[in-house]
């Protein structure tokens, strides 16, 4: 995939950020003051906002860059089928936002018939990411020495291949009309936590550690075992009343565990910042705030009282806002070449606007320690919100320069 194919697809992740940020600012504006009659439908609202991020900005900024610097790994091309892959991720990525605004997971009217549209979009998309799989595979099967980035994308498409199992099972009860909440529930979080927690994180350090010199690497960082350590942690994003103390015991430790290996590589690339991105430092707070909290998680008294607050929001956003947007903003914006100064005053419109939001989150979560009215803090993630939308869409006008783009396969 030739440079300029990479930065089309990074474009159209971009404008999806710009769109899905766009959309989570209506949501909490409709928190506020009400939602405005064209976006009526909160929940389907919400489904388009959080998909679009899911499918249309994170994962597929992610493949674009990991098909970027794949070639340099492994000293091989890429087929001609990537640029097909990606034009068929991003179309029906695209797609889902539309798909979702109107019913969410409920069924739309066309003509005659009545049908899931955004569970429909959210299927063929997944198919994609088999299609993307399939060719990964291709492109590194029998490799003598495979480098550390290339083991974290193994293992980060392996989650990636058992969470989108999550949304089939998802698409198939809205099929087949089944009422089983457990099930509900299963799935929901085997999609949603495992593809943010599993698939976004283990990729996402692999991308951060391409950007550093082979000679500089440690002599050896958890990639298998990591990825083991997080496949069950879904299942603590369950409802409480659905989880027994056999399945929590096992998902909490391995939470432990895993959280314990991502500081291994935090720590490792904290010690390489010089070689990183200057978003790294910011994003690498709200990684390290997310470790942090498995050490919390490890008492069922905790966790049951955090799932009954308002903190699954503030997890949510810490871990894919906080950290992967910021890192993912950081490599792009390192490829689109020199800091200038529209870049640089982005730079911190973004930062400002994620910190406020997320101490505003927080401060919901925590709403019954915290003596400002939950109103306030409502208001306070909402003007938040508008400065990271405004960051989002400001960045599609930067100028894109032939710069650094080190370690990103130029």
């Amino acid at each position: 995939m030739t440079l300029r194919q990479t930065r089309v697809f990074l474009g159209i992740a971009l404008f999806c950020l710009a769109l899905a940020a766009s959309t989570g600012a209506v949501l909490r504006y409709g928190m506020v003051y009400g939602m405005p009659g064209w976006a009526a439908n909160f929940t389907a609202v919400r489904h388009a906002h959080s998909h679009l991020m899911y499918f249309g900005w994170v994962t597929l900024a992610l493949l674009a860059l990991i098909w970027r610097g794949l070639p340099r790994l492994t000293g091989r091309t890429l087929s001609r089928w990537v640029p097909w892959q990606m034009a068929a991720t991003a179309l029906l990525a695209l797609i889902s936002f539309p798909a979702f605004w109107a019913n969410g997971y409920g069924l739309t009217q066309i003509g005659p018939a009545q049908l899931p549209l955004g569970s429909m979009v959210a299927t063929f998309n997944g198919l994609t990411w088999f299609w993307f799989a399939w060719l990964y595979i291709r492109a590194t099967r029998g490799l003598a020495d495979r480098p550390l980035p290339v083991q974290l994308w193994d293992w980060a498409i392996f989650l990636l291949m058992v969470a989108s199992a999550g949304a089939v099972g998802l698409a198939g009860l809205v099929i087949t009309g089944l009422a089983n909440i457990f099930l509900q529930q299963a799935f929901l979080h085997l999609f949603l936590d495992l593809f943010a927690v599993g698939w976004f994180t283990l990729a996402m350090l692999g991308l951060l550690w391409a950007q550093v010199d082979p000679a500089r690497l440690p002599g050896w960082l958890p990639t298998q075992t990591l990825a083991i350590a997080l496949a069950p942690t879904f299942i603590l994003g369950m409802s409480p009343t659905m989880v027994t103390g056999r399945l929590f015991w096992p998902a909490a430790l391995a939470n432990l565990i895993g959280a314990g290996l991502i500081g291994v590589h935090l720590f490792g690339l904290w010690q390489r910042r010089d070689r990183l991105t200057s978003l790294f430092p910011f994003a690498a707070l709200f990684l390290a705030l997310h470790s942090l909290i498995a050490l919390v998680l490890i008492w069922p008294g905790v966790w049951r009282w955090a799932g009954s607050t308002q903190l699954r929001v503030f997890f949510l956003h810490n871990l894919l806002l906080g950290w992967t947007s910021t890192a993912l903003l950081g490599l792009i914006w390192a490829m689109w070449g020199q800091r200038g100064a529209l870049q640089t005053g982005l730079g911190w419109v973004w930062q400002i606007g994620v910190a406020a939001m997320l101490l505003a989150l927080l401060g919901v979560g925590f709403t019954q320690f915290v003596p400002i009215p939950v109103p306030m803090l409502y208001r306070m993630a909402y003007w938040a919100s508008l400065l990271v939308a405004g960051a989002a869409v400001g960045q599609l006008f930067m100028r894109e320069e032939e710069g650094e783009g080190r370690r990103l396969g130029e």
